[in-house]
């Protein structure tokens, strides 16, 4: 009777082993399939596609795939009818997707950037153009305490009105958020004060863009090390050593819904970290964020040619779906696709998930929207990346032109002696409690808030001042409603 139960368990065992072994197959042929879809791919039952993990189709760009296959897949594929051509075998995962990534080169080539030509162009633009763009660092990455610069970009002599935000690279191998970054700077350098529209947007907006979050993930990828480095370089094992797959998700870092988002497995690629913003990247855009108290913001990652924006959540909408989901559909309906046959889509992204779109908006009411650019891999090949970034350039062109309005501009100030006062403004017929009361600036006293065209009641307030309770404010079809509020403090 032992001998049988030995038996059995020895044969469960085997299946289990064999079931795994099938699940993960050693796959040491890195494979091109040409003139191939991706439903095509899917129906095959051999390839999977993943978003996160190298397994599969490591890219997919027009009808030609790179893939990871076993000899045994590869020959069912070529039986099946597929175009399959071999580039290179070898025992290594690394070595196969460096060769996907980089091509026979093995490294990464221009038009792509490092983060060190990054910074040289933007100071050859401050240099050349020193009141149209200031750099600046905002901080440092939680590794190799790297600084993290940004850049503003305003009109010389201009108001310093509402900002903009643009940024890229929270996750270091979507590289073409830089690469849009910088050609926004470029473009800017080129048509300011040529280009009326341009030169009206800078006249009224501060725009501020920070092309690299994470970067000493971006020196990763960029120096041809390693294509898959996606989360920061945080050495979660804390042995001395950063290897792949360690680091933080800065993209599931953020403190809103923090805990239902991303994953607590320190191996995973969306590893949200040990508590909310426990990464100086993400507490450094925080920090900007809070500064600034952005208007809207764009933030650029890879692939898919989506915009996700606020949000749905457990059934409920954003209380401002109306206005979020409008802006949101005109922006993706600027940005043509790589196939040029249409435009990128919107969709709502979810509530709970510790990225930035949920945060900017949930706790300081800037109006943020995913970017997801490119189709088909994490960085597009070289000869395809002009082609996005000047397709995404026209999606902040529309952002800033619905930044224009309507909305409306509120001040507040203390009764007395007239100083910019930081107040709660709260707009009870749109805002839920689902969100942070919105706050004016504690510097200018203005709190800015699109709209669309109506009526609105709103309640400003602050810790030892009277509430003001304004009725009916009348915002337009078009511009910026201003209205000036005077608080009172108690016992005055």
């Amino acid at each position: 009777m032992k001998t049988s139960l030995f038996a059995l368990a020895s044969l469960v065992l085997m299946m289990q082993w064999m079931v795994f072994a099938q699940v993960e197959p050693r796959r040491t042929l890195l494979v091109r399939i040409d003139s191939v879809r991706a439903e095509d791919l899917a129906k095959s039952g051999i390839i999977e596609f993943d978003d996160y993990q190298p397994r599969g189709i490591l890219s997919l760009v027009r009808d030609t795939a790179q893939v990871l296959l076993t000899h045994a897949e590869a020959a069912l594929l070529r039986e099946r009818g597929f175009r399959c051509s071999v580039l290179m075998e070898d025992s290594s995962e690394l070595a196969l997707v460096r060769r996907a990534a980089y091509a026979p080169t093995m490294r990464l080539e221009r038009p792509y950037h490092s983060y060190a030509e990054i910074l040289a162009e933007i100071g050859a633009l401050c240099r050349t153009n020193p009141s149209l763009f200031r750099q600046f660092p905002i901080g440092v990455t939680s590794q190799e305490r790297q600084k993290i610069y940004a850049v503003e970009v305003a009109a010389p002599g201009g108001k310093r009105g509402a900002a903009i935000l643009l940024n890229g690279c929270h996750h270091s191998n979507e590289l073409l958020g830089g690469e849009i970054c910088l050609a926004f700077l470029h473009d800017v350098a080129s048509r300011y004060g040529n280009d009326p529209d341009l030169t009206r947007f800078l006249g009224r907006f501060r725009v501020i863009v920070v092309p690299v979050v994470n970067v000493d993930g971006h020196d990763v990828v960029t120096s041809g090390k390693d294509p898959r480095w996606r989360k920061n370089r945080r050495d979660t094992d804390g042995d001395g050593r950063v290897e792949y797959p360690e680091g933080v998700d800065l993209n599931r870092n953020y403190d809103f819904n923090w805990a239902h988002g991303g994953s607590a497995d320190a191996r995973s690629e969306r590893y949200r970290g040990l508590f909310p913003f426990s990464e100086s990247e993400a507490s450094a855009i925080a920090a900007l964020a809070r500064e600034e108290h952005f208007l809207c913001s764009l933030t650029y990652h890879s692939q898919g040619e989506v915009i996700y924006y606020p949000w749905t959540w457990g059934g409920r909408k954003a209380p401002d779906d109306r206005l979020l989901t409008s802006m949101a559909r005109e922006i993706a309906g600027s940005i043509r696709t790589m196939k040029g046959d249409t435009c990128y889509r919107a969709e709502y992204g979810a509530g709970t998930v510790g990225q930035t779109y949920p945060w900017l908006y949930g706790a300081l009411g800037t109006f943020d929207f995913v970017v997801e650019t490119g189709k088909g891999a994490s960085f597009v090949p070289p000869n395809e990346v002009a082609g996005v970034v000047r397709a995404n350039l026209q999606g902040i062109y529309a952002l800033l032109r619905r930044s224009e309005g309507p909305g409306l501009a509120l001040r507040v100030q203390d009764a007395a002696t007239g100083r910019p006062l930081e107040a709660e403004v709260w707009l009870p017929g749109i805002e839920t409690e689902d969100v942070h009361r919105r706050k004016s600036h504690p510097r200018s006293g203005v709190l800015y808030r699109l709209l669309t065209a109506g009526s609105y009641d709103c309640i400003v307030s602050k810790e030892g001042y009277r509430p003001v309770v304004l009725k009916g404010i009348r915002v337009g079809e078009s511009g910026w409603t201003e209205q000036d509020v005077k608080l009172g403090k108690r016992g005055e």
